[in-house]
């Protein structure tokens, strides 16, 4: 019987791949069994770090754990055949990747510790947008090179593509300058990220006005960066242009920003009245920092005068609520108290 069986090829296939099926089935049975106790185990835990550890790396250690079995079945099933080269070259190659795979879930995790100890929650969080754009951008440009280089390495377990590679490098050059005018682009988006990852114009929850479109930095990847608006869209810009356009940056320095409200009222309006109810508002609302605040004119028509109220708070989230109330807070004063002093047409018997 097991004459029959292994003494022919198709046979002696089925039957491997009949026990590879079972065997990995129930290695990932026990796998799941496993990684679902440990998460259950470390849910208790008081910190997150172990949960995330877990979530991160669990299903890479699973493709490494099939492709063991995969090489030892393959070893004993079929060692002695001539598709045995190709059956190995294609788990060196699984191989590759599952370690390239599993050396990027670990430089999440490293990253992952080092963002835990910035803290952004805190006013005034300048210094730690600051550090989280550079560990991002860093974090993606590692990842980005440790999948070129595995491609690469991939790539050069092919004896015919690594002969054809050394032809090229044995050239006159010419390769190197035709690559080099084809990955002009993608090489110089790569250092437009390092630049900014430096230089940092923007960072990570930056208030930008691009385009005429007004919101926060979202992402900073690699070649584009992400714009939150303020009604939920998204605006996509590569990252080039913010190295090549002049752009608003609201929190450049600090995240303390002063914003503005107008009001066009009746040349009647007395502004005394408008200055104290302008301060009763502030100091009874949370988001006004105590820095700026100012009620000045600074324009006038036939029909009105423009009146700029300047107001300042801890980032633009807070300066935009600010905003909103002090002008609806003002509206409701003026209409309570000067009905009459609303922005109206004149007519020359007036």
């Amino acid at each position: 019987m097991t004459h029959v069986f292994f003494g022919s090829d198709t046979a002696r296939m089925i039957i491997g791949i009949f026990i590879l099926i079972i065997a990995v089935s129930l290695a990932i049975l026990s796998y799941k069994w496993l990684t679902r106790k440990i998460a259950r185990k470390i849910a208790a835990s008081p910190g997150k770090f172990d949960n995330f550890v877990v979530d991160v790396l669990r299903l890479p250690f699973l493709v490494l754990l099939i492709w063991i079995m995969a090489s030892v079945f393959t070893h004993i099933m079929f060692y002695d055949k001539s598709y045995n080269p190709v059956i190995q070259h294609i788990l060196t190659i699984l191989l590759i990747i599952t370690i390239a795979w599993i050396l990027i879930k670990g430089i999440r995790v490293l990253f992952y510790c080092l963002e835990q100890k910035i803290e952004l929650k805190k006013p005034g969080n300048f210094a730690a947008r600051s550090s989280l754009t550079k560990l991002t951008i860093f974090e993606r440009m590692i990842s980005g090179l440790v999948v070129i280089i595995t491609i690469g390495v991939c790539l050069m377990t092919f004896d015919k593509i690594r002969d054809v590679g050394i032809g090229l490098l044995s050239s006159a050059g010419i390769a190197g300058i035709v690559i080099g005018f084809a990955a002009q682009k993608s090489l110089g988006s790569i250092l437009a990220g390092i630049q900014i990852a430096i230089t940092q114009p923007i960072k990570l929850g930056d208030q930008v006005v691009v385009e005429g479109q007004s919101g926060n930095i979202e992402e900073i990847n690699i070649t584009y960066v992400v714009i939150k608006l303020w009604d939920q869209r998204r605006l996509i810009m590569p990252i080039n242009y913010f190295l090549e356009n002049p752009i608003e940056n609201w929190t450049r320095n600090s995240s303390n920003i002063t914003g503005s409200v107008f009001l066009f009222i009746d040349f009647k309006m007395p502004l005394e009245p408008l200055r104290a109810k302008l301060q009763e508002i502030l100091d009874s609302n949370e988001n006004w920092d105590g820095v700026t605040s100012a009620l000045d004119v600074t324009d006038m028509t036939d029909n009105h005068v423009e009146i700029r109220v300047l107001v300042s708070s801890a980032d633009s989230g807070s300066n935009w609520d600010l905003q909103v109330e002090v002008r609806e807070k003002l509206i409701n004063f003026i209409r309570e108290n000067y009905p009459d002093c609303f922005v109206r047409t004149r007519f020359k018997d007036e």
